[in-house]
């Protein structure tokens, strides 16, 4: 079997394009309209499911407009991920969100998964906070975010 590496050139043009789709430029890709499959949650992260005939707590609905923040590394595979990214252009209106080719819809409990291609945002709105993950296949950079109003 043949064993190939990354050149640091290379690895850094992948990492300035990941940042660039992760900041919310066009990704002409399949766009799901609804949460598509979420990726697996760490397990320190997590939450049990509700039990069955439990009702989720509804969530206040976040403030319309855009929102903007960061994200912050937690896997750096082959270090080609940038450490910390800027996120803006990410925008609520009442209970939709738009990001780039992300399209979803804030759950009554404040949950919020979307699916772009192979990528993922999920997390949860407390309030008018954003706090999530951003997951994507390969290369596997996953971020934590933490979004709030512009302005």
């Amino acid at each position: 079997m043949r064993r190939t590496t990354m050149n640091r050139p290379l690895a850094c043009g992948a990492a300035a394009v990941f940042a660039s789709l992760l900041a919310g430029c066009a990704y002409n890709g399949p766009t799901a309209a609804q949460p598509g499959p979420a990726p697996p949650i760490p397990a320190e992260t997590g939450t049990a499911p509700l039990p069955p005939g439990t009702a989720a707590s509804v969530a206040p609905a976040p403030q319309n407009g855009e929102y903007v923040g960061t994200g912050i590394n937690v896997t750096n595979p082959g270090a080609v991920c940038a450490l910390k990214i800027r996120v803006y252009n990410f925008f609520v209106d009442g209970n939709r969100v738009k990001f780039g080719a992300y399209r979803g819809v804030i759950q009554p409990d404040g949950s919020l998964h979307m699916q772009a291609g192979p990528t993922y945002i999920y997390g949860q709105f407390i309030g008018n906070h954003f706090d999530g993950r951003f997951w994507r296949v390969q290369p596997a950079c996953t971020y934590d975010l933490s979004l709030d109003p512009a302005g």
